[in-house]
């Protein structure tokens, strides 16, 4: 009998309060108006190896960012950038992991903060350009929307954002001639 109860609770919420709703790349990706300049070596030579550490959103809990759509978010924004590779055979690979989406329970203003670990190898040599772990957060109120759900998929959604604009920042001053990250053996 609590197995019914709890089911028609959950329903109950669901339908009251909505359902919780993925981050979407639309609003995650960073467009052109992002104008850096960077290493002429990496314009259109980058392609994504792999985005990780993503979480698949269930709709009777919270929102979150899910690995597909933070790579097609991530895929656009280097585009916008003239960064992204036309086809696989690029120079460079770029990864993305997703350490940790920290994400409040309740709350009028919600925050949430992404830690991502970007890592940018040349593929024909295994060299390290980039590794870097960039956080970013991002506050929804009562005034970007109503209801909770809503709101933390608009922090969840901000702060990816902000992660991916941090990084184009930081690799915006990247200088692949003298980039020397070694990994270890």
């Amino acid at each position: 009998m609590n197995f019914f109860k709890t089911i028609s609770v959950a329903l109950s919420a669901a339908l009251l309060f909505g359902c919780a709703l993925p981050a979407q790349v639309k609003n995650m990706k960073v467009d052109g108006a992002v104008n850096h300049q960077y290493d002429e070596n990496l314009t259109n030579s980058v392609t994504i190896d792999r985005v990780s550490g993503g979480k698949w959103t269930n709709p009777l809990l919270q929102s979150e960012i899910g690995n597909d759509d933070f790579a097609t978010a991530l895929k656009s924004s280097l585009q916008s950038q003239q960064l992204l590779a036309e086809t696989e055979n690029s120079v460079y690979a770029l990864s993305a992991d997703i350490v940790e989406v920290d994400q409040p329970l309740a709350g009028l203003d919600m925050t949430v903060t992404s830690s991502i670990q970007y890592r940018l190898i040349e593929k024909s040599t295994g060299k390290v350009l980039f590794n870097e772990l960039i956080t970013a957060a991002f506050t929804a109120s009562t005034d970007d929307a109503f209801d909770g759900m809503q709101r933390l998929k608009i922090a969840n959604e901000g702060s990816a954002k902000a992660n991916i604009a941090q990084f184009l920042s930081q690799l915006s001053r990247l200088d692949v001639a003298n980039a020397s990250i070694e990994l270890p053996q």
